[in-house]
């Protein structure tokens, strides 16, 4: 069993997980300029985890940080596994981790999972199913909220540590969320939420 610690990672280890690992692990259009990262970064906006063992990182978390009404609430926007590794159990237990560690101060946490309805083949919707299934055997839930930015297709996913989020806020937080990443007419541009519903 693979042994690790959560560990807050520094600017340098940030910088190498994107230009190592998250360009192989997330498709081009899910991926946003590092300047853009390091600026919220700078703002006290956005944090980043690694479960980490004898200084390899076998897993990190990007989160997106904001606070409402002295509340803090994050966006998951980077998750991987180290490519190697996959399938063993440390992506459930680095979540476990995130979750009885840095993220218990957290009054929600949003996941974006891409839409299993919206796969173009049947092999991606396969694919898309075990990620969607991963996180709800983790502790997150369906809040019947999705998404389109950049043209990639999301549900919205929840994991409720304090007070529990309606639609309505969740979409409030998610979109607070990106608006404090992306300029304001990119955020027009971009990002589109609404009920799966609607």
């Amino acid at each position: 069993m693979d042994a690790f610690t959560v560990e807050t990672l520094s600017l340098p280890q940030i910088r190498a997980i994107y230009r190592e690992r998250i360009t192989q692990d997330f498709p081009q259009d899910e991926i946003r300029p590092l300047a853009m990262l390091e600026k919220a970064l700078a703002r006290g906006e956005y944090v980043c985890y690694g479960a980490v063992s004898e200084k390899d990182i076998l897993a990190y978390a990007y989160f997106v940080k904001l606070k409402q009404n002295e509340k803090p609430y994050a966006l998951f926007d980077y998750y991987a596994v180290r490519q190697d590794i996959r399938d063993r159990g440390v992506g459930s237990r680095f979540i476990q981790a995130l979750i009885a560690g840095p993220l218990r101060e957290m009054d929600c946490v949003l996941l974006e999972v891409d839409d299993p309805g919206c796969a173009q083949t049947p092999e991606e919707a396969e694919k898309r199913n075990r990620r969607l299934a991963f996180y709800l055997r983790n502790g997150l839930r369906d809040t019947d909220v999705k998404a389109t930015v950049f043209g990639a297709q999301f549900k919205i996913l929840t994991l409720p540590l304090g007070s529990a989020v309606s639609r309505e806020e969740v979409r409030q937080k998610y979109a607070a969320l990106y608006r404090a990443l992306l300029p304001p007419v990119l955020f027009q541009e971009k990002v589109f939420i609404y009920n799966d519903d609607e």
